[in-house]
């Protein structure tokens, strides 16, 4: 079996914009080998398909219509299937390439869009794909002229991009880290258990930390996340071990260690337990 791959943007380069912008068919025509089986990477992406299609992302395919958009956030597993048409705008970017424009903004966008809560997707409206489509428009003649300043208003037209998708998922979701205290707290949750995810804490060590309690993260968590803490952790290292099983040079009992297991038989049984599988079976069967 391969080992999965991951891929960098421009790494520790920064002569580089660190974005870059790709027509999605031509993007996959060239990429095939690499872009059609699972692989992940150290930016994030916005992938705006224009056509009905599919998109695999962390173990699951998911059919999607025509004008959606999916955010995919550093490390997730991803690949384009090969049955899908593929057709639309693929945008490369890194924390660099946002903070340098703004700084802490990468901050704000981990919790309001790639925070891995709800849907990775949404389906655009024929007014929000016309202005996409012509922001989208304004960065192409940017990046084909470089004129003075290229880079700045490459910034200024993406940023829009990022602030309408936040907008919608808004509107949809109530996922508004402004206004909306619960969600700001559900998002900030979630964040810091894959930041410790290394280690195994108690619901009372998060709650300390994000200066609330164990009531009212539960309460919350339940309200946005539609499940308990205990259960959101669970699920997180879960994700992660299935993550870092994708690559065949970490060894189980590294993947073991490094998710806080101090025994790589009892990390068996867990995994095992959540998802019906060996990270033997798995490895074999998803991989």
């Amino acid at each position: 079996m391969d080992t999965i791959k991951s891929y960098d943007l421009h790494k520790d380069d920064y002569s580089k914009l660190h974005f870059e912008i790709n027509d999605t068919k031509s993007y996959f025509d060239i990429n095939q080998k690499h872009a059609s089986v699972p692989h992940r990477h150290s930016f994030y992406q916005i992938i705006w398909f224009k056509k009905p299609g599919r998109h695999f992302i962390d173990y699951e395919t998911i059919n999607h219509e025509e004008n959606t958009i999916f955010f995919i956030n550093r490390n997730q597993i991803h690949y384009f299937c090969l049955d899908a048409p593929n057709e639309g705008y693929l945008f490369h970017f890194n924390d660099y390439f946002i903070n340098k424009g703004k700084e802490g903004l990468m901050n704000r966008l981990s919790l309001s869009i790639f925070n891995e809560i709800g849907s990775n997707h949404l389906k655009l409206s024929k007014e929000d794909s016309k202005k996409i489509g012509l922001l989208t428009s304004f960065i192409e003649s940017e990046i084909l002229t470089r004129d003075n300043y290229y880079k700045e208003q490459i910034y200024h037209y993406f940023q829009n991009i990022l602030f309408q998708i936040e907008r919608l998922r808004k509107l949809d979701n109530n996922f508004d880290i402004k206004t909306n205290p619960g969600y700001k707290l559900a998002a900030e949750f979630k964040k810091l258990v894959f930041k410790e995810i290394e280690h195994f804490h108690s619901i009372e060590y998060f709650a300390n930390e994000l200066g609330t309690n164990t009531k009212t993260l539960t309460d919350i968590s339940k309200k946005v996340l539609l499940d308990t803490p205990a259960n959101i952790i669970r699920h997180s290292k879960l994700l992660e071990a299935k993550r870092m099983l994708s690559s065949h040079t970490t060894s189980i009992k590294e993947v073991a260690y490094g998710l806080g297991f101090d025994d790589p038989t009892y990390f068996t049984k867990y995994f095992k337990k959540g998802t019906g599988y060996t990270p033997k079976q798995f490895q074999k069967t998803h991989l």
